[in-house]
């Protein structure tokens, strides 16, 4: 008994860095498919920066040869958190897209950005460990984390999103299905990784 309990305590702890990897240079290739349409999105972490009174850093995607935007990160123990889409208008709140632990669930009610300018959020948010997967060529453990959001005024002009994205341990998101709903109107799209260079020790 005393064994186990000690083989226990010893055992590494899983970390939501493990899943969402941010080394300044990592960098990721995406195929985004969707409606008929299909765009190849280039990401890269880039160097930490001050926003909101806090460390965060950016990943920044580049579509078609063009930048597309930035969206900043702050990486706790077990959460990943969204803090700013602009590195001077950081969000009054960072609100979590990400938890490690075993079967873990959180929720959110506050607001995000949305072309520019706020906007009402709610999250609703789970994850759990599924079965190891192949991972361009090596078998990784996975984390599969379900979100529910809901951007706008609850007035029947909001946008309503479901997310199931799955992330590789040590490489980050590699597959990720969303329906996306405007009034009657339903969007699908699939995000799947082509390539994942990371960054040099």
């Amino acid at each position: 008994m005393v064994a186990a309990v000690l083989t226990c305590a010893l055992a590494p702890q899983v970390k939501a860095a493990d899943f969402f990897p941010l080394r300044t240079g990592d960098a990721w290739v995406y195929e985004d498919s969707g409606q008929s349409l299909s765009s190849r999105y280039d990401d890269h972490v880039g160097n930490v920066q001050e926003v909101g009174g806090g460390k965060a850093v950016p990943i920044i995607s580049v579509v078609e040869g063009k930048i597309d935007g930035s969206t900043f990160y702050r990486v706790t123990d077990d959460t990943v958190y969204v803090v700013a889409f602009d590195q001077n208008k950081p969000l009054g709140a960072p609100y979590p897209i990400l938890k490690v632990g075993d079967k873990a669930n959180w929720e959110y009610v506050g607001e995000t950005q949305w072309y520019g300018a706020p906007a009402p959020l709610t999250v609703k948010g789970k994850s759990k460990r599924g079965r190891d997967q192949d991972v361009l060529g090596v078998k990784r453990e996975i984390l599969e984390v379900t979100l529910e959001a809901s951007i706008g005024p609850p007035d029947g002009t909001s946008i309503k999103s479901k997310q199931v994205a799955l992330y590789a341990k040590g490489v980050g998101l590699y597959d990720l299905k969303e329906t996306q709903t405007i009034g009657k109107r339903k969007i699908e799209r699939h995000r799947r990784l082509l390539s994942f260079t990371p960054a040099e020790s």
